[in-house]
């Protein structure tokens, strides 16, 4: 395990934010596998995975993305993740990110120890380059590594000139307490819904939003009161009790 600074793949480059951990490095092939702050070999609740997409792949992965309602697709992708199946999953939709159009594709999956998982797949495109990003988080202690893994998604430059650094922003929707949506808003007030993750798994409060009204933050990462825009992954374990041992 090595300290992560800087990673570069072809056409694309990230300064890697203080506290993460580069696990793996293939630096010719773009591949690299990296954890945030708080996760070790020894305990992987979260990391993050940034790989370069070559221009002739980019058609079928787009096409991989938005095809995942059929079970074989889907079966084929949860092998290649090696999860032991998915659990539910929202559609694929497109956002607008300062790097340039982004494909975001969020499911609920569990893998074979029984625990599940947020999975975000974003395929980020630009004229000079294209990267693939997965970011896997335990659902139990998605709160934890929330903040650091949609930073350093933001920081994913695809060999444009350096742009202004958005803010994240945690908004909460007084109709939605089930969930809480994850921002980018840019300099000039644009807004990019990113993800939207359970208050509530399996019986367990995560997050207190009345709580975290008052305090005006979760876990440092600022508050605004809104409109979610991004619907939930719907899913119930058959048991819970397996999920949460």
């Amino acid at each position: 395990m090595a300290a992560a600074n800087t990673i570069f793949g072809p056409g694309f480059s990230v300064e890697v934010p203080p506290g993460f951990t580069l696990a793996f490095s293939n630096p010719m092939a773009g591949f690299y596998r990296v954890f945030p702050p708080g996760v070790s070999q020894f305990n992987i609740e979260a990391m993050i995975q940034v790989r370069a997409v070559q221009p002739f792949e980019l058609p079928g992965l787009l096409e991989t993305l938005y095809s995942l309602e059929n079970p074989i697709v889907a079966m084929q992708q949860a092998m290649s993740l090696q999860l032991a199946g998915f659990l539910g999953m929202q559609p694929a939709r497109q956002v607008q990110m300062a790097q340039g159009p982004a494909h975001i594709r969020e499911f609920d999956a569990m893998n074979f120890l029984g625990f599940p998982l947020r999975v975000m797949v974003v395929i980020m495109t630009s004229p000079q380059a294209a990267v693939e990003v997965l970011v896997a988080m335990t659902l139990y202690n998605w709160a934890q590594y929330i903040t650091p893994c949609m930073t350093f998604l933001s920081l994913i430059n695809l060999g444009s000139a350096p742009q202004p650094l958005p803010q994240l922003v945690a908004v909460v929707d007084q109709g939605r307490k089930d969930q809480i949506e994850y921002r980018l808003v840019g300099p000039n007030g644009e807004s990019i819904p990113l993800t939207a993750l359970p208050t509530n798994v399996g019986g367990t409060t995560i997050i207190n939003i009345d709580a975290s009204i008052r305090t005006g933050n979760i876990n440092g990462t600022g508050i605004a009161i809104g409109e979610h825009s991004i619907a939930k992954v719907n899913w119930e374990p058959a048991n819970n009790a397996s999920v949460h041992s």
